[in-house]
């Protein structure tokens, strides 16, 4: 496959990622959350709570890093450390401009962020049980490949609209890589099985 986004070593990214495969379902995943992620991070400037903001372009940083955007990683370290040190000033002055460099990667993005979710399998209890056990395991390991896997496992059965809704939540809280939370969840959804 030929990737080629601008900003992005592909190369390095594949490195990050474990494989070609993992990759591309990463800038999917980066697709989907990227809207949610600059929004909260603009709200905590906006709010003042620096705290929040720093975590966020701390999160950013992996994220960009794991696609192997290492520029816009180094800018979201930036703000990370001018958040750590309470710099304001300069954090309102940097941080429209890097996140605008972030949505321009939208676009180059999106073909991946398409879900494959054709012919999906009957509801399963106990594979569906399984899968979030895997689930579970992976997290707790911070296997975020076997994560990933467990999730999009969990889209190839046909699931009731709420536990549908769960899956997508759970499916997100992965990608964010909030693992206390993606874990919670599971466990929530195994127990409501």
């Amino acid at each position: 496959m030929n990737i080629n986004i601008p900003g992005i070593d592909i190369t390095k990214a594949i490195q990050n990622s474990g494989s070609e495969e993992l990759f591309t379902e990463l800038l999917g995943d980066v697709y989907k959350l990227m809207d949610d992620k600059i929004n909260l991070v603009e709200s905590y400037l906006m709010q003042g709570d620096i705290q929040n903001f720093t975590v966020q372009v701390h999160s950013l940083k992996t994220t960009c890093r794991m696609i192997g955007a290492m520029d816009l990683g180094e800018d979201f370290f930036t703000l990370e450390k001018l958040g750590k040190d309470n710099n304001v000033l300069e954090i309102q002055k940097l941080t429209p401009g890097i996140l605008d460099s972030l949505r321009a990667l939208k676009p180059y993005l999106q073909p991946f962020a398409s879900n494959g979710n054709t012919g999906q399998k009957s509801f399963d209890k106990n594979a569906l049980s399984n899968i979030l056990n895997t689930l579970i395991k992976a997290v707790d390991d911070f296997d975020l490949g076997a994560a990933e896997e467990a999730t999009k496992q969990l889209f190839s059965y046909d699931c009731h609209e709420e536990l549908s809704e769960k899956i997508t939540a759970l499916d997100k809280l992965v990608s964010n890589l909030d693992y206390d939370e993606a874990k919670e969840l599971a466990k929530q959804i195994l127990s409501s099985l």
